[in-house]
């Protein structure tokens, strides 16, 4: 069952199923380490809709509007 990465409850680890945005910005995302099949868990949620991201020992924030955009579901 996949969900967008903004509606993922706080502390599930979470895996990445696909990104749906332009080239230019999935590019950058695979830079920061948001590649499909990653494990990533949400750690915080802001009340726009943006999330905080822990993936290793890095912590990522994302916009609403991308977080919109990344599919994932339980890992």
């Amino acid at each position: 069952m996949t969900q967008s990465l903004r509606t993922c409850p706080l502390g599930m680890e979470i895996e990445i199923c696909a990104i749906d945005l332009a080239e230019q910005y999935r590019f950058r995302l695979r830079e920061l380490g948001f590649r499909e099949h990653e494990r990533i868990t949400v750690i915080q949620k802001a009340n726009f809709g943006g999330c905080v991201i822990s993936h290793g020992s890095e912590r990522i924030a994302v916009d609403g509007s991308t977080a919109r955009r990344i599919l994932v579901r339980p890992s």
